[in-house]
């Protein structure tokens, strides 16, 4: 997967109300084929349910994988503020950039480190996926 699925996929679960392809190119400010070529693969890996003309759904796997790529982001997120001091904004700017750069075991040592935070130091709730999914990936390359 390319950055930008990771980035679809996470503003599709984000999102309040279901969006069309339309509606992400103008969110992400990319030409309408560049998104509708990322639904494409992301429908192909079963991450999204879509039908031409009609909004993209992410299907339960799509969930998943947003739910683990956030929790990625808001452990190194708290990692961030906690060891390196950064400002909370500044943190939440930067791991909004990460999609699954660490392995799920290190993150996952993050978590029992500071006891398995509930809440980011930007105010999310942080979510357990049912899967580890950056193994999986690894294991489709």
């Amino acid at each position: 997967m390319i950055d930008l699925d990771y980035k679809m996929i996470k503003i599709l679960y984000r999102s309040s109300n279901p969006l069309k392809v339309g509606e992400l190119s103008k969110i992400l400010d990319l030409p309408h084929s560049t998104v509708g070529t990322c639904i494409k693969r992301l429908e192909k890996r079963n991450y999204v349910i879509y039908k031409r003309y009609q909004p993209v759904i992410l299907s339960e796997k799509g969930i998943d994988l947003a739910i683990e790529l956030i929790r990625h982001a808001k452990l190194m997120e708290i990692l961030l503020v906690k060891e390196l001091c950064l400002n909370i904004k500044e943190a939440h700017e930067e791991c909004e950039k990460f999609n699954l750069l660490l392995s799920c075991n290190i993150v996952n040592k993050i978590c029992e480190k500071y006891n398995h935070p509930d809440i980011s130091p930007c105010g999310e709730v942080i979510l357990n996926s049912s899967t580890c999914y950056c193994e999986e990936l690894k294991k489709s390359k």
